[in-house]
């Protein structure tokens, strides 16, 4: 059952649209949240879905009505609100705050009776805030302050909450015990809560459906798992990230990627990288931190490094696990590598199985194309019984350049 919805949308400050042709639809006790930068009019949406904004053009629904058929007192009585500024300037005890839940249902100078007192000690009850019913609202806690003021809302007995930010300002842990709360009240009431918040991680782990906003439009909207891919975060934050599952939480999680240096075209390099076992992990990052396109290859897939290179979306040559390097994907490799400005051979030991990349390395090479070497003194590197060391010496006598640690290697990458 659809409780709220918005049809094309638009408000506007100044002529300037805010919340510019958006359309949404809320079903009862659903938990969506509303993500994006700042200033891409979440806020804005989420006054405009409460009527405190009255759109320029399109329709806002309420239980199947058009909200312009409700009066404020009947709007209050449907849709609550928190705002994202919960500060109060007068000396109100916590109960005082929460009954005002109940003001829209009361007349003009009527006193709360008995079924409001019990909306109110029950919405206490179930956030935690009855302990602390006598005390004044100046003087509790802030993670305590947006608890009271859920109460209130949840005094309102409404079918559709709508907070603004309610963990700004908060640590995490009062964060969790908010949005914990929150879906709590969403699973027992069939409560719908549409959401404004930040944190893109906590957005996944709690929602049903999540919003994703920019310059006052939608730029996605569905699943976590549908909104949170990292073309939609990095178009619409402008920041490289890496999505995955949490092994802990099992939701969709951002990591966001430093860019330590934004290349211009003459600066940005086709890399090549050959790796292994979890040996080019800091070579990626640190690369990848460069904002160098990066391949990696010929690589097993499940591997380590494949992993790893699969989560930041490099170009990979792949094949079959535990299995060696066939003609298909050496091929495969040895064009991207003619493609490439550089190739960079990671500390990884070289086996039966994977002297194929160490060949093509030294193809680059013969094709002058740079080739440098991240060699590590920790453990054993050859294990073809000399081929290995054989190559590789005759790749040091055609120019291979040999890096102790990834800082030189940036170095003579910045060099091409």
């Amino acid at each position: 059952m659809t409780v709220l919805e918005a049809n094309r949308i638009v408000y506007s400050y100044s002529r300037k649209p805010v919340v510019n042709d958006v359309s949404l639809e809320v079903k009862k006790g659903e938990f969506l949240s509303i993500i994006g930068p700042n200033g891409s009019g979440k806020s804005t949406l989420l006054k405009t879905l409460s009527h405190i904004y009255v759109p320029d053009s399109g329709e806002i629904n309420l239980m199947g009505k058009s909200l312009d058929t409700y009066n404020r007192k009947e709007i209050a009585q449907r849709i609550s609100m928190v705002p994202q500024d919960t500060s109060l300037d007068f000396e109100f005890t916590v109960e005082e705050v929460v009954l005002m839940g109940r003001h829209p249902f009361l007349g003009r100078f009527a006193r709360e009776g008995s079924k409001d007192m019990d909306l109110a000690y029950e919405a206490m009850e179930r956030t935690n805030t009855l302990h602390i019913k006598d005390r004044l609202i100046t003087e509790i806690s802030g993670g305590e302050r947006q608890r009271v003021f859920i109460a209130k809302s949840l005094a309102q007995n409404t079918s559709v909450m709508l907070l603004d930010e309610p963990t700004s300002h908060l640590d995490i842990n009062h964060q969790i015990e908010i949005l914990d709360l929150l879906k709590r009240l969403n699973s027992e009431k069939e409560l719908a809560i549409v959401l404004v918040i930040h944190d893109i991680n906590l957005a996944s782990r709690y929602s049903d459906r999540i919003l994703l906003m920019k310059d006052g439009e939608i730029i996605a909207q569905g699943s976590p798992e549908a909104v949170i891919t990292p073309e939609n975060i990095e178009n619409t934050y402008g920041m490289r990230v890496v999505v995955e599952t949490s092994r802990y939480t099992g939701n969709v999680t951002v990591t966001p990627i430093e860019i330590k240096r934004r290349l211009r075209g003459s600066e940005k390099r086709r890399i090549h990288i050959i790796g292994g076992g979890g040996t080019s992990l800091e070579l990626m990052n640190i690369l990848n931190q460069e904002g160098h396109d990066l391949s990696l290859g010929v690589i097993n897939v499940g591997d380590t490094d494949w992993q790893h290179a699969k989560a930041l979306r490099l170009t990979l040559i792949e094949e079959k696990p535990f299995s060696a390097i066939s003609e298909k994907a050496s091929k495969k490799a040895f064009e991207q590598i003619m493609n490439s400005h550089a190739v960079v051979i990671s500390p990884t030991p070289m086996g039966s199985g994977n002297l194929l990349n160490l060949k093509l390395a030294k193809a680059a090479l013969d094709n002058e194309i740079k080739v440098i070497r991240l060699f590590s003194t920790d453990g054993e590197f050859d294990f073809t019984g000399g081929e290995a060391n054989k190559i590789l010496e005759e790749m040091r006598q055609k120019g291979l350049v040999e890096v102790a640690d990834a800082e030189a290697l940036v170095t003579e990458i910045r060099k091409i």
